[in-house]
């Protein structure tokens, strides 16, 4: 889940891109820079308290000047000041989550107790496009044999389907402690 200040620093970064026609461009340096502070020795040393904040800025600009949007620059400083540098995977997510949205393109990810066939697969995504106000779709298939039965649908961060027999037992036995609770049953 992409918390409130990472979505707000990614739309502001996307407005900026959106303004100077660079929405893919600086997608792409989102991507990059998403993999890069995978790194935890690189991770380590931004998020260090003992390295002040202009020494890391200045490795920022020292590595990354020609390589990045200014806009992208300054959004990394930024954060080194604010001290949320340890947010920036999240807003660079976000930010792919708006291109995509921007390209009418949405995460749907589908989770089941078994393997699906090429035609149920079809089928659900089918009856998913009725949730969804984009057309088009980055289709993720997982297996979770804790669902026990039938699937559970994600559009983006939203669950829209929970059709799972896990999910069902666990209405049931939080019915039945409610009631319990109530001095209903036993």
């Amino acid at each position: 889940m992409i918390g409130a200040v990472a979505r707000r620093y990614a739309t502001a970064l996307y407005q900026i891109a959106l303004q100077h026609g660079m929405v893919d461009e600086i997608d792409n340096q989102a991507q990059a820079l998403e993999n890069v502070f995978d790194d935890k020795l690189l991770r380590d040393f931004f998020t260090s308290p003992r390295i002040p904040p202009q020494k890391k800025k200045q490795v920022l600009i020292d590595k990354l000047a020609g390589r990045l949007h200014p806009a992208m620059l300054a959004l990394l400083k930024l954060l080194i000041d604010k001290k949320r540098i340890t947010e920036l995977p999240q807003i660079m997510r976000f930010y792919d989550v708006l291109t995509d949205r921007f390209h009418g393109v949405e995460d749907v990810t589908v989770v089941s107790a078994v393997p699906l066939s090429l035609q149920q697969q079809e089928e659900v995504v089918a009856n998913v496009k009725r949730f969804s106000q984009f057309g088009d779709f980055r289709k993720k298939f997982e297996v979770d044999r804790g669902v026990i039965g039938g699937i559970k649908v994600r559009l983006g961060d939203n669950l829209v389907i929970d059709g799972t027999v896990s999910s069902r037992l666990r209405e049931m036995h939080d019915s039945m402690i409610r009631y319990r609770h109530r001095g209903v049953g036993v």
